[in-house]
């Protein structure tokens, strides 16, 4: 069944990435900089903060905006240039705020939770409704469904990169093949 979360890297996959790691490894900094749970809960609040804004602003499908030709290509400047390395982007405050106690159980019953919801929500989303910008990003603007679940599942692939959890994947023919227009 293909559900809104089934294009991302899976919690199992996760989950199986994480198991040879100590919890002092997952909370350690990496570079001095964030620890892969940290990474991940920031993942995490990503994917449920994209459910929020959509699930806010689809209550008046009539004030949705088009998305247009400009915004597709804006997407994928943003993320070659993001896969390039040319440029980094700081993460808002919100999706920064993490929980004092972090571990991976909670982690993982938190985005269990969140994707769950919202396949649920998406189950019988209408198709006029999702072709139009449901969630707006700071630097791409006004996203559909389909660039939605995109910006997550790279967004996702970003981060495990910089923790050095690169799934089996995406070579860049990959990365080019998941942009349709």
């Amino acid at each position: 069944m293909n559900t809104f979360s089934s294009l991302f890297v899976s919690i199992d996959t996760l989950q199986q990435k994480l198991a040879v790691y100590s919890d002092e490894t997952l909370l350690a900094p990496i570079d001095g900089k964030w620890s892969i749970l940290q990474h991940l809960y920031h993942c995490y609040f990503v994917e449920s903060g994209v459910l929020a804004y959509i699930k806010l602003k689809t209550q008046d499908p009539h004030a949705l905006e088009q998305v247009h030709l400009l915004t597709r290509l804006r997407f994928l400047f943003f993320f070659i240039i993001l896969k390039l390395g040319l440029i980094k982007i700081k993460a808002p405050k919100v999706v920064q705020a993490f929980p004092e106690n972090m571990n991976r159980k909670d982690l993982f019953e938190r985005l269990y939770k969140t994707r769950k919801e919202a396949d649920l929500f998406f189950a019988d989303f209408p198709q006029a409704t999702a072709r139009k910008g449901i969630f707006k990003h700071k630097f791409i603007g006004r996203i559909n469904k389909k660039l939605s679940q995109k910006f997550i599942k790279l967004h996702l692939l970003h981060h495990l990169k910089l923790c050095g959890l690169k799934p089996n994947s995406p070579n860049l023919n990959l990365f080019f093949s998941s942009f349709s227009f």
